[in-house]
């Protein structure tokens, strides 16, 4: 077990994080980062996603169910004797759910009687920021609402509802970014590049690539903190845009690096099904889901899409020991190329995307 695992940490968003953050961190081992989000308690179990949610619970023929005000349903795992003391009435509930993928029973850590908020603030988001919905999911064709579209301009952009065809996928890519200090973090994420008329704005106009970056979703003003991120500071948000987008804000707006991995072993309709399941999990209501450094963040997230498409034999164990320990190499930037190489999930790197290759198609 790799006993600097926090030192390879990455931030949640495209930006850096202060230097200290990450030798603060570098002095746990994978356990104590692990419950560092929770001070004197044990081991964290198998699972990884805080949620934070109201709503009204239920008894039905044994089994509780929230039902939050946006209509979504979970069943509650806990005392059956105290969940009774709460039937019919509105709660506030804090629990974890398994993982991004698998939200349909959260495990009760903390419930009371809910108390609407005095003077309720709305909180003002980073424009950069809004998560996407999937309006249609056809055979041929899907609709994408609030994909942020490039225009002429580096970093000026428009939101816009993209038609994407799976069937028209070309290749994909996982993207890594690093930020300073460059051998302790990165951010990754995923680009989908499409044949002519894979995707479109909603006048037609075609983009190269469709990029899915997981991120920390940050009030205006605010900064992302590693240590922070593991207790429960940040909701998520994943977030689509155009390759041009993306990259031209990174490379040519921020003086950003990014390093390109094509993923391998990926057949045709492997490739062609993650494109639907990564717009499906995409546009998932994610309120009250909670950022974490290790287990939900910018990268695991995207090992947990690519196991939706591989068969059970050849995907990635999120956990080294369950119930105890996260698979550190399923979760930082830096291991995870290395990683799925050896398991041959990806390609070798490729070369740097800079200003001299930025609008060439990747190889």
């Amino acid at each position: 077990m790799k006993k600097f695992l926090i030192t390879l940490l990455m931030t949640g968003l495209p930006g850096a994080a202060p230097a200290a953050d990450f030798a603060d961190l570098q002095r746990l081992d994978a356990r104590q980062a692990l419950a560092a989000g929770n001070p004197g308690a044990p081991a964290v179990e198998k699972w990884g996603v805080s949620y934070q949610l109201d709503g009204m619970l239920n008894i039905r023929e044994g089994r509780i169910i929230l039902n939050t005000p946006d209509g979504r349903l979970f069943t509650l795992q806990m005392d059956p004797v105290l969940a009774r003391t709460y039937d019919g009435s509105v709660v506030a509930v804090e629990g974890r759910v398994m993982q991004a993928d698998d939200r349909d029973v959260l495990k009760v850590e903390a419930i009371s009687t809910y108390t609407p908020p005095v003077n309720p603030e709305a909180a003002a988001y980073d424009p950069l920021q809004r998560r996407a919905r999937v309006l249609s999911d056809e055979d041929a064709r899907m609709q994408v609402e609030n994909v942020r579209w490039h225009k002429n301009k580096p970093g000026e952009f428009d939101w816009t509802t993209a038609a994407v065809r799976p069937s028209f996928i070309k290749d994909i890519y996982l993207i890594k970014q690093p930020f300073p200090p460059e051998a302790l973090a990165a951010h990754s994420l995923l680009l989908f590049t499409f044949e002519r008329g894979g995707l479109t704005d909603a006048g037609g106009k075609e983009a190269y690539g469709l990029v899915l970056s997981i991120e920390a979703h940050l009030k205006q003003g605010q900064a992302y903190d590693p240590l922070a991120g593991m207790k429960n500071s940040f909701n998520i948000i994943w977030t689509l845009s155009t390759w041009e987008d993306y990259s031209r804000r990174s490379v040519q707006v921020m003086n950003k690096r990014l390093i390109p991995y094509k993923l391998a072993s990926f057949s045709a309709p492997q490739k062609s099904w993650l494109v639907r399941e990564t717009l499906r999990q995409t546009g998932v209501n994610r309120d009250g889901e909670f950022y974490n450094t290790v287990t939900n963040n910018c990268t695991n997230n995207l090992l947990i899409l690519m196991n939706r498409a591989l068969p059970e034999s050849r995907r990635i164990p999120m956990w080294d020991v369950p119930y105890s320990v996260y698979n550190i190499s399923a979760t930082m930037p830096v291991f995870v190329p290395g990683y799925l190489q050896d398991k041959g999930l990806l390609g070798p790197e490729l070369p740097e995307v800079t200003l001299s290759n930025l609008n060439l198609p990747l190889p």
